[in-house]
């Protein structure tokens, strides 16, 4: 929804929770339990016991998707004991992919369609929950190890990456590099390289029916030889065997011995 010269919705009279993200503009969600003001690129979350209303920014237009529950009536000393505040994050792209599925799903009301709503509302808060504890994490992170993880996160596939220009990126000499992240994360930033590529390369292969030369390629490695030596070294199974034993299946037209299943 976009409320182009802002306004106010509610109040909302019952027990209820809202996690909102914002694509522009401002708004601050106000309960009997307190209230979070969400700006442009964020997602926020809050309760309410008796209260609740939406406080759109006077003036300003403000595009806003939102997940709306009610709460179930719980006696007041029940209730603060469950509630928990949480500051603004930043939006992260799979709450607002979760947010979009439950948009998709139509204003129409069904079982079906409620059910759908249900399961993907809850997990937008559990989602959130998550991106907080992490978000909570990174806080406790120095600024440039930091800004060196996101790096190497994004350039994932990059084979030339190595800790010198990580440490050029963030400014920092190599040692001083090593040095921060041994203090801040227990590792090296090459270990810390390695180990996320490979933590990577077996989720492709769980999850994919990508080939090795293509999750080699897409996870920074030299070569196929390359790669399945590290994923042993990490894991203790080849590549192979790893696809074989955790969980990847052949699509259903490839593999004879899978039926078809018909739902009632």
């Amino acid at each position: 929804m976009t409320y182009e010269k802002g306004g106010l919705f509610g109040p909302i009279l019952r027990p209820y929770l809202s996690v909102i993200v914002i694509e522009n503009g401002c708004c601050t969600m106000r309960s009997d339990l307190g209230s979070v003001t969400v700006k442009t690129g964020q997602t926020g979350i809050l309760a309410g016991r008796s209260r609740f209303e939406f406080a759109y920014t006077r003036g300003q237009s403000t595009t806003v998707s939102w997940c709306e529950g009610f709460l179930p009536e719980l006696p007041e000393p029940v209730f603060h004991a469950q509630y928990e505040r949480f500051a603004p994050l930043a939006a992260t792209d799979r709450l607002k992919k979760l947010q979009n599925i439950g948009v998709d799903t139509g204003h129409t009301s069904s079982a079906g369609l409620n059910s759908i709503r249900d399961a993907v509302g809850l997990a937008v808060c559990r989602t959130f929950l998550l991106d907080a504890r992490q978000s909570l994490s990174e806080e406790k992170l120095p600024k440039r190890v930091l800004e060196a993880k996101r790096f190497m996160e994004e350039r994932i596939s990059d084979e030339t990456l190595d800790v010198n220009s990580v440490a050029a990126h963030v400014g920092m000499s190599p040692q001083h590099l090593i040095a921060s992240f041994k203090a801040s994360l227990g590792t090296t930033p090459g270990k810390f390289l390695w180990q996320m590529r490979s933590t990577r390369a077996r989720q492709l292969l769980i999850h994919t029916g990508l080939g090795h030369a293509q999750i080699a390629f897409e996870c920074g490695y030299k070569s196929v030889s390359h790669f399945s030596r590290s994923l042993k070294k990490q894991f203790g199974a080849t590549p192979s065997q790893i696809r074989r034993e955790e969980g990847f299946v052949q699509a259903s037209d490839k593999d004879s011995s899978v039926t078809d299943l018909i739902f009632d």
